[in-house]
């Protein structure tokens, strides 16, 4: 988990919206892997409530 997409998930859940510009990628519900590029060695997770943020 990354203090920072927590933090942005948490943001998102408190306000009902989907999208922090922290994130490089903002779902509610389970987001799709299928949807993250090619590569990455490295990806930080946090979710709050049904919404998650990921950063690459």
């Amino acid at each position: 988990m990354s203090t920072a997409a927590t933090a942005a998930a948490q943001r998102m859940a408190a306000a009902g919206v989907v999208g922090d510009p922290t994130c490089s990628m903002a779902a509610v519900g389970q987001p799709d892997p299928a949807l993250l590029p090619r590569g990455l060695t490295s990806v930080g997770t946090g979710r709050a409530g049904n919404y998650w943020c990921l950063i690459w």
